[in-house]
């Protein structure tokens, strides 16, 4: 039953209880309690208790139909918050916004474990929800958006990913991203860099003070090795010297290096190169491509006095090199070595 007819069909009943009572007796009565003492008609003391009994549940009731109205309040004022941060959390942010039921309060905390992964065939019917499913869409697809809008985190991966399809668009953007680098190792640096090098001097290589990969490495040397055209890219020795230093290659890179740069660098400079690389004790995997240019320069006398004071079961593959070199049998130290 509603209020409003619980009221209507209470005062009807008091009123006809009233009228009743007051048809065959309309005398007054006085009610004396201690000092108290009031006159009142008997129809009315005969109604009296039910007054107060309505006033007592009309306030009961509406007691509770407030309450009833303000937790539904919160409830749905809770959901519009859930929306929210369920919004926020589609782009990789966790909500501040405090909710006041305590089912919405343990949701709330609980989202935090969440990750969001996208379901093609779902569709949000919140247009803050769907707008951030867009957003992640379009940045997934290689396409820019602008972010400022959405006030993200400085940690947000969806800014890192912005940046990574600017770069992809337009790799002379690497250069933009280079400049507010903060951590080297990071992917985004990392991509900039491989992409920076791609064309950048190397006078402007060197001012970024990365420490060069073999990734890395390998580009600027594929660049060195060209001749002409927009790639290529001028080293001076001193430059290529400590290059090779600070990178840390394997037998096969040293040994790979060494077969293309030999015709790029004058025999002194070659020998000097890889003879430095040798003598460095951070170095022991450059003792191939050593002998290599050694080899390849006809200085077979100088590798036979390396390989003098060696046990017989050391350097197996020179040792075989030399013998068919002294036995009219000549072979490509270099594949020879490789195998």
């Amino acid at each position: 039953m509603g209020i409003k007819r619980y009221i209507l069909l209470t005062v009807v009943y008091m009123l006809a209880v009233g009228l009743y009572v007051y048809s065959f007796n309309g005398e007054m009565y006085t009610l004396s309690v201690y000092t108290f003492s009031q006159e009142l008609p008997i129809a009315l003391w005969i109604v009296l208790p039910t007054i107060v009994l309505f006033i007592a549940s009309i306030t009961h009731m509406v007691y509770y139909s407030l309450k009833d109205f303000w937790k539904e309040r919160s409830i749905t004022k809770d959901f519009d918050n859930f929306k929210t941060a369920l919004s926020e959390k589609v782009v990789g942010e966790d909500s501040a916004v405090q909710y006041k039921t305590e089912f919405f309060q343990f949701i709330g905390k609980s989202m935090k474990m969440l990750e969001y992964k996208e379901i093609d065939d779902f569709v949000s019917e919140d247009e803050k929800v769907e707008q951030s499913r867009q957003l992640i869409k379009k940045l997934n697809s290689g396409k820019i958006v602008e972010l400022k809008k959405y006030r993200l985190s400085s940690q947000n991966r969806l800014l890192e990913q912005n940046e990574l399809n600017k770069l992809q668009e337009d790799h002379r953007y690497a250069s933009t991203i280079l400049k507010e680098c903060k951590d080297d190792s990071s992917e985004l640096c990392q991509k900039a860099y491989n992409e920076y090098i791609q064309y950048a001097s190397y006078v402007d290589i060197k001012k970024l003070d990365f420490t060069p990969t073999k990734e890395m490495f390998r580009v600027l040397m594929d660049r060195y090795f060209k001749e002409e055209g927009s790639v290529a890219i001028k080293i001076s020795f001193d430059e290529i010297q400590e290059l090779f230093m600070r990178f840390k290659a394997n037998r096969e890179d040293y040994l790979e290096l060494a077969c293309e740069i030999k015709t790029k660098l004058e025999p002194d400079s070659l020998i000097e190169l890889f003879e430095k690389l040798y003598n460095s004790e951070e170095h022991p995997e450059a003792f191939d491509a050593y002998l290599y240019v050694l080899y390849e320069l006809q200085m077979i006398d100088k590798i036979r006095e390396i390989l003098e004071n060696t046990d017989e079961d050391e350097f197996v593959k020179w040792k075989t090199i030399l013998f068919l070199r002294d036995n009219g049998r000549n072979v490509d130290s270099g594949i020879f070595l490789r195998l």
